[in-house]
């Protein structure tokens, strides 16, 4: 029995040598999160999907925006931009082969271990919006990796890469605010869960909004035959399934 833990270990170790030369981001294991052997056994357990599905949408349902018990709010966020619903993963909600499971189980591992600087902030947008801390955290991930000043080459600005016109309806009127993390993840997570509000919780088709605009989407009803909408939808499902 040892023997064989220490094999499956040993494999394991091989299998992240290998994301590491295919050019994922190396795991920082300096922090104390849940390892890749973890997020491996239960990306390849079989009833791994239905599990983390259950449990993202208990975890909306425990933090939706109003709570109602006899026609009163008894708690949660009263802002009407919070999701209200439950998500799915749209054309992703199937299970996928075994490849895929292991390379989304390396990706959540990484996203897990990857900064928590602006952990209270995501927390607290969480909160306000009725959404998954993962899910913010794997779109800041995706976005900008972290760079809280970056600029897309469109104009995209900060953690969650805003575009200033959109932050404008956002409340947001000075570009340079968006560089401001609080600014940008907190205006970032409403319009995630507009979008989210939108599409009836479909993450999907939110997430091909969110990059490509939903106007795109609301034509299509589908993700577009954008490569770049395509990867941003599909890795970004990647790091929370």
């Amino acid at each position: 029995m040892i023997e064989s833990v220490q094999r499956i270990q040993a494999r394991i170790g091989e299998i992240q040598d290998t994301f590491n030369k295919l050019g994922f981001a190396p795991l920082n294991t300096s922090l104390p999160t849940k390892p890749f052997a973890d997020h491996l056994n239960e990306a390849m357990s079989e009833t791994n999907t239905e599990n983390k599905i259950n449990s993202m949408n208990d975890s909306i349902v425990n933090d939706t925006n109003k709570k109602i018990d006899n026609g009163e709010i008894i708690s949660g966020d009263t802002s009407s931009d919070a999701f209200k619903g439950k998500i799915s993963f749209g054309v992703y909600e199937g299970n996928t082969n075994n490849f895929a499971k292991v390379i989304n189980a390396y990706k959540k591992a990484s996203a897990e271990n990857f900064h928590t600087k602006y952990d209270d902030i995501i927390k607290e947008a969480a909160e306000k919006y009725s959404l998954p801390e993962n899910l913010i955290k794997a779109v800041i991930k995706q976005e900008s990796n972290y760079v809280p000043t970056a600029v897309s080459n469109k104009g995209a600005v900060g953690l969650m890469q805003i575009m200033p016109q959109t932050g404008v309806g956002l409340g947001v009127t000075d570009k340079e605010m968006l560089k401001d993390p609080y600014t940008n993840i907190m205006a970032g997570s409403r319009y995630l869960s507009q979008m989210l509000n939108r599409y009836d919780g479909r993450l999907d088709l939110s997430l091909s909004a969110y990059n490509a605009g939903p106007s795109l989407v609301d034509r299509l009803q589908r993700i577009p035959n954008i490569e770049e909408t395509q990867n941003y939808v599909k890795n970004i499902i990647g790091y929370i399934k």
